[in-house]
């Protein structure tokens, strides 16, 4: 990689939006509802238009308990109604929320201060990204 940050640093500034995520869901689990696992605003978030929830579904409900975490973005209002994606990456040594999410087609992306965010102009939650993807 040529100029600009370093490839571990996403993983490394998005520390903290990881963070806060897992005392969202903290709170969210202790509510009990769908309505816990919103996301009022991420640390250092601009306004958007969309709601977005995180929280966890329940894939194995016997000793292991597994369960897998989601962290939903919906479409704008303006860009209803819009199929609904399942996006899945990750694996090995490549992180759907520090590399996914903040570097390929995620709402936000993180700004070199690592404290703020801004949003990402080919997310995968806009009306016209969705409309291809479905066609």
């Amino acid at each position: 990689m040529t100029g600009g940050l370093p490839l571990v640093a996403p993983v490394v500034l998005l520390v903290p939006v990881l963070l806060a995520l897992a005392s969202w869901r903290a709170a969210a689990a202790s509510a009990g509802t769908a309505a816990g696992d919103r996301i009022g605003r991420l640390p250092g978030q601009p306004a958007v238009d969309f709601p977005m929830y995180s929280g966890y579904v329940a894939v194995d409900e016997g000793a292991g308990g597994r369960a897998l975490f989601y962290w939903l973005q919906e479409v704008p209002p303006e860009a209803q109604p819009a199929p609904l994606v399942l996006w899945l990456n990750g694996g090995p040594g490549c992180s759907s929320v520090a590399y996914g999410a903040s570097e390929e087609l995620g709402a936000f992306r993180i700004r070199p201060d690592g404290a703020t965010l801004f949003l990402n102009e080919d997310r995968w939650n806009t009306g016209a990204l969705l409309h291809a993807v479905a066609c």
